[in-house]
């Protein structure tokens, strides 16, 4: 006789889990797009970071009468982008954070780090 118990040569598959219901399917795709949400803006944030760096280089070597005006700009775009980071840091921590309300709040905080960039780099191409 055969024996019947033997395992299939290969690829080992783990056994599936129970299905966890509708709650619990919207409650990890939530989570999922939550997630995803914070990895998409910590991203852009980090963009706009690294282009923030290059304007203050930009306005280190600006003319010295455009100088402060241009550092005010990108103060306040620093500053935008701070508050982006902690929301998105907060989100993290918060698992009942609605993935729309979060992205809608950091899109606006997005809207003014690029508002205020754009002030700096016109203050420094027309100084």
């Amino acid at each position: 006789m055969a024996d019947t118990t033997a395992k299939p040569k290969g690829k080992t598959t783990k056994a599936k889990a129970a299905p966890k219901g509708e709650k619990g399917e919207k409650a990890e795709k939530a989570h999922e797009d939550k997630e995803h949400v914070v990895e998409d803006m910590t991203s852009r944030l980090d963009q706009w970071r690294g282009r923030i760096d290059e304007l203050k280089v930009q306005v280190d070597l600006a003319k010295l009468d455009v100088r402060g005006q241009a550092q005010k700009q990108v103060e306040v775009a620093q500053n935008a982008c701070l508050a982006a980071y902690s929301k998105l840091k907060d989100a993290r921590r918060d698992a009942t954070e609605n993935a729309q309300t979060l992205r809608q709040g950091v899109e606006k905080l997005l809207e003014d780090i690029k508002k205020a960039f754009e002030a700096a780099q016109a203050v420094i191409t027309r100084g």
